[in-house]
């Protein structure tokens, strides 16, 4: 059973002939009680002392794993939303491509239709250019003939023979005297 400073201090011994002293007896019970007061004060705050540490320790180590859960927790969050952004990544890639290829056949279509469109256009053309060169080479034609014609009226004209030319002028002045008197051509004179 355990001594406590109040057992020592009511601790009463039976009395003996030649006994020890009873006041030094007293004193001496007093100082171990004062001592042992002490010493048990002294593991109290101790024993308080580590209570706190401990309720520290313990308030560190929940804080701890609080961060650690709450560390947990963000990385597990990051990680979602690392999974999130890939996924997100490989749906705007794929969109991209489809775009992508869509646009390219789109414009695949259109060139298709322009060479299509410009084909027929130069089809025409051809068939105009054709049709135009034959008009001219036609036109040409009857041109060359028509020149030829009025090149033999010209060369068989009396006035570009110089002997036709003088007798066409004596011609002329024979029929203009004829109808203008003489008289009168004297008196201008």
């Amino acid at each position: 059973m355990p001594l406590f400073p109040l057992d020592i201090r009511h601790q009463e011994f039976s009395g003996q002939m030649f006994g020890y002293n009873k006041k030094e007896v007293h004193a001496f019970l007093e100082q171990i009680a004062s001592e042992l007061e002490d010493l048990l004060k002294k593991q109290e705050r101790e024993l308080v002392r580590r209570e706190q540490m401990q309720d520290e320790v313990t308030q560190k180590a929940v804080s701890a794993n609080s961060a650690v859960e709450d560390l947990k927790r963000r990385e597990e969050l990051i990680s979602r939303t690392l999974v999130y952004a890939e996924k997100t990544k490989a749906d705007i890639i794929a969109n991209a491509r489809k775009e992508a290829e869509n646009i390219i056949h789109e414009a695949e279509l259109k060139a298709k239709r322009a060479i299509n469109e410009a084909k027929q256009h130069l089809s025409v053309l051809e068939h105009q250019y054709l049709a135009i060169k034959e008009q001219k080479r036609q036109f040409l034609m009857q041109f060359r003939v028509e020149l030829q014609s009025f090149q033999d009226r010209i060369s068989k004209d009396p006035l570009l023979s110089k002997d036709t030319e003088q007798l066409m002028d004596v011609e002329f002045k024979q029929i203009k005297e004829d109808i203008v008197p003489h008289t009168h051509n004297g008196a201008s004179k």
